[in-house]
């Protein structure tokens, strides 16, 4: 298993959204916003590839001046790090196996999640499923919270995006894919 790294934001205003992919996309990378509303999926190239958790609490906190917002990253399956933030602020983050990174959680867990669930959510393996548990709790979309930006990639190359993903990158701009409509077996298993 791959590492892979989302970020993930709850609001209702999609041009809000998209004016913070613009923001926090590197020149020359590509950024993918894939919306489940009222949540909305960044997968950025950047976050993907560093594997720089300090980069990912920075998105993330931007990211929170919308709405709530949830960061995921698994690093090759054995790492896990992930967080919540409101207003601008980390609320609670949580990391394991991640070199560089103090384990354990940080913060203090909303008080619409159950600590127990989510510490054994956390404790979970493969961590990908400890993700899926996380996403499920927040009311996400599981699979949207374990894709990564090489799927996306994948499916971008091969014209397969779904139709409501929008790419952000140097040449084009935010371009709306209208290749083929979202399957159904894309959102199987949530």
């Amino acid at each position: 298993m791959r590492s892979f790294t989302n970020l993930q934001v709850r609001t209702q205003d999609a041009d809000a959204v998209r004016a913070l992919a613009e923001e926090i996309r590197t020149p020359g990378l590509t950024l993918y916003l894939a919306p489940d509303p009222p949540w909305y999926g960044l997968y950025d190239e950047r976050l993907e590839a560093d594997e720089d958790v300090g980069r990912l609490w920075d998105a993330l906190e931007r990211a929170s001046r919308l709405g709530r917002a949830a960061a995921f990253a698994v690093y090759e399956d054995e790492g896990l790090c992930w967080g919540l933030a409101e207003d601008g602020r980390i609320r609670y983050r949580f990391c394991e196996g991640v070199e560089g990174e103090p384990g354990g959680a940080r913060g203090a867990l909303p008080p619409d999640l159950d600590a127990a669930a989510v510490a054994a959510a956390e404790r979970g393996a493969p961590k990908t499923a400890a993700v899926r548990a996380l996403a499920g709790m927040l009311n996400l979309f599981p699979d949207h919270a374990v894709i990564g930006f090489g799927d996306l990639l994948e499916l971008d190359e091969a014209s397969e995006l779904p139709e409501d993903v929008l790419i952000f990158e140097d040449d084009a701009g935010p371009e709306l894919m209208l290749e083929r409509p979202l399957l159904e077996e894309d959102h199987a298993g949530g």
